[in-house]
């Protein structure tokens, strides 16, 4: 009879990744209510029976959970990207009807148009696709980046910088792949890469400082210092997020298999150095790495010509100047009073879009822009917190860090609160790697929201066991 009723209440569930966590869930129940049955002083038939009839008509239930266990749709967060990017374009259309040079004004807005129409294919794709299947290969494909990255670090294969100006341009490998492009997306496979060694034995702890160590290390040699930063940062923040829900301490004392995972917190002293321990080493690493690529003379100048721009006037405090001139000038609505930032202010198409905006249209609408860009942030920071399924969570965390951190930091450089540099803003400036990074990233948050209700612990953990 129970085989007969499962049969029937699975035929109508449509999803079939979440028939297997269903089965188990009604199969728990209906054992649950057996046993209570049982307990009355019922003979065992009769309990199984009437455990059964307890959950229902097993089609009307069956299409209940069909309901509950269905992927979900993303439509408001597919809608606030496209926003966030109809607005990039409009700022770079109208941006590039005031350029000095109306043909790059126009080759930057047709060309993004490209990559924005590419992106949100990608995005799709990537939001239509099961993220436990991108998971399942993440360590071969953090391998696989590693190995590009130390190739192109050690001179085998050819690299070029996109532009030297502030030596923050992108840099390629061989023309064709951008080296701030792997470095993101290999920020949530490693969130993935994580979620497999839970529960690993002392012997793997350096396989993992080496998958959080390599990255930054790597990225300090090659990569812009903002860009550095950043990975580095996240990493940092990702490796913590594991190792205080206790995945990572060497010893049997977590759940495995249960999905419910012991924090280290308050677990004793032991928890405690064992945590210190490595923060001090990790923090200590990633602050050598940043102190190193600061101390060089080109980045003290930065520095220095970005906290006294007048000293550095006709060279390197040339830009921040400029930036500071046009935000101070700034009106509520409309142009500003002081200097016009499509006629000094450079790579504003580009780099300041923001401080075009301000400049040029007034504080109010470059404060609508960022407000609608701390929302979404927000929402993806939100959407991956609350997570039920934890390696959805790290693998969400790594994305909606990378939004909100490139978000920030592009702000803040507009608003010459650092050094002026060759930044990202998600969505809305100019730049086609940067975009395809984004929609990537987005595409796979929002795949872990999507499959929320279909993926459960017990089948990601049972799939992305350590070996």
């Amino acid at each position: 009879m129970k085989e007969k009723y499962m049969e029937t209440l699975l035929a109508q569930i449509r999803e079939k990744r979440a028939r297997e966590s269903i089965r188990r869930e009604v199969e728990g129940h209906i054992s649950d209510q057996k046993a209570a049955y049982l307990a009355q002083g019922m003979s065992g038939d009769q309990a199984e029976k009437q455990a059964i009839l307890d959950m229902g008509d097993p089609v009307e239930t069956g299409a209940e959970l069909d309901q509950l266990h269905r992927p979900k749709p993303a439509w408001g967060m597919l809608a606030l990207a496209a926003v966030l990017c109809a607005a990039g374009l409009l700022l770079l259309y109208l941006a590039q009807t005031h350029s000095q040079s109306g043909h790059n004004g126009d080759f930057y807005f047709q060309n993004q148009c490209k990559y924005v129409v590419l992106g949100f294919i990608i995005l799709c794709v990537v939001y239509l696709t099961d993220y436990t299947r991108i998971a399942a290969y993440s360590q071969p494909a953090c391998i696989g980046i590693l190995l590009v990255l130390c190739a192109a670090a050690n001179g085998i294969l050819p690299t070029y910088r996109a532009s030297e100006l502030y030596f923050s341009g992108n840099i390629w490998i061989g023309g064709m792949l951008s080296m701030d492009l792997l470095l993101y997306l290999y920020l949530p496979l490693y969130g993935a890469l994580l979620y497999s060694f839970r529960g690993c034995k002392a012997r793997q702890l350096f396989r993992i400082l080496l998958f959080t160590v390599l990255p930054g290390f790597l990225a300090f040699q090659i990569a812009p210092l903002s860009v550095s930063i950043n990975i580095a940062a996240i990493l940092f923040l990702l490796f913590f997020t594991a190792v205080g829900k206790g995945w990572l301490y060497p010893s049997s004392i977590n759940a495995i298999g249960t999905g419910r995972f012991k924090s280290v917190f308050g677990k004793g002293r032991t928890y405690t150095k064992y945590i210190c321990a490595l923060g001090a080493a990790l923090s200590a690493f990633f602050a050598l790495m940043l102190l190193a690529a600061v101390n060089s003379g080109y980045q003290r100048t930065r520095i220095q010509a970005w906290l006294h721009p007048e000293e550095f006037a006709g060279g390197s405090g040339f830009v921040g100047g400029m930036i500071r001139n046009i935000v101070s000038t700034s009106r509520l609505i409309g142009r500003n009073t002081g200097q016009a930032a499509d006629v000094y202010l450079p790579d504003y198409i580009t780099d300041y879009i923001l401080t075009y905006t301000i400049g040029t249209f007034g504080v109010l609408a470059a404060a609508a822009l960022v407000i609608l860009v701390i929302v979404f942030g927000a929402r993806l920071l939100y959407i991956s917190i609350h997570q039920k399924n934890q390696l959805g969570m790290m693998m969400g965390l790594a994305c909606s860090l990378t939004f909100m951190i490139q978000s920030a930091e592009y702000i803040l450089v507009n608003l010459s609160l650092l050094p002026p540099a060759g930044v990202y803003f998600p969505l809305v400036s100019f730049g086609g790697s940067g975009m395809v990074q984004t929609c990537i990233l987005l595409g796979i948050l929002l795949s872990i929201y999507r499959y929320e209700n279909v993926v459960s612990e017990a089948e990601t953990y049972a799939s992305h066991a350590v070996q």
